[in-house]
């Protein structure tokens, strides 16, 4: 039962992985289905627009980021940012996640997004979008580079162990823990707290929609 669990997590992380490289194509391709279908309806939330893209099985919402010389960038969310703000977070997160020197504006060196071997796929899987807005790929709005790692010795030496003992301002950590919904640091480490899938889906809507200055 032990190895089919692990087997399944590792499915998951290496979806993980592949969305961090790839994402690009599939939100080129997914900015057009949605550009065939509009208009959506929208609101106002902080001077973004926020689109509600609707069907028969969910509801989403859509925010688009201009950066890095006027390029647009799309994301998607399952939570209205409103719904988030009872979540605590550390003021100034987004400074400790993105720069290694905030004044020069300087962004780190790379990023170790690490998760405890125990945890569910779909709890880490949870942070595609806080992935896609950090990471590499032509999607990506900071362009940082994101390593996906684990905080203990699984026995599997596909992902790098990284732990808050590791992060400098250079090179920054971004731990998922179980714990009370928060966001929060411990040094250099930026920790993530959820106790399930959704409380896992909403810290990380949080902390995307604050990464993209959508909450401040």
């Amino acid at each position: 039962m032990k190895k089919n669990k692990e087997k399944g997590i590792m499915y998951f992380i290496w979806f993980l992985v592949i969305l961090v490289v790839a994402v690009g194509i599939w939100v080129i391709v997914d900015k057009f289905n949605v550009a065939k279908n509009e208009p959506y309806p929208y609101t106002i939330y902080n001077d973004y627009v926020i689109y509600e893209i609707k069907d028969d099985k969910s509801l989403r919402y859509l925010v688009d980021v201009y950066a890095n010389g006027g390029n647009k960038y799309s994301h998607y969310f399952k939570v209205y940012p409103t719904d988030l703000l009872n979540i605590p977070y550390e003021e100034g997160i987004k400074n400790k996640i993105l720069y290694k020197n905030f004044n020069n504006g300087l962004k780190k060196d790379k990023i170790y997004f690490s998760y405890d071997p125990i945890m569910d796929g779909s709890e880490i899987l949870s942070s595609g979008t806080l992935i896609q807005i950090l990471g590499n790929s032509n999607s990506g709005v900071y362009k940082i580079p994101v390593v996906v790692s684990m905080t203990k010795d699984d026995g599997n030496s596909d992902f790098p162990i990284k732990t808050c003992d590791d992060a400098t301002q250079e090179v920054g950590v971004i731990e998922l823990r179980y714990g009370e919904p928060k966001i929060y640091s411990e040094g250099e480490c930026v920790i993530i707290q959820g106790s399930n899938r959704e409380e896992f889906i909403n810290v990380n809507d949080l902390l995307s929609y604050v990464l993209l200055g959508v909450v401040e």
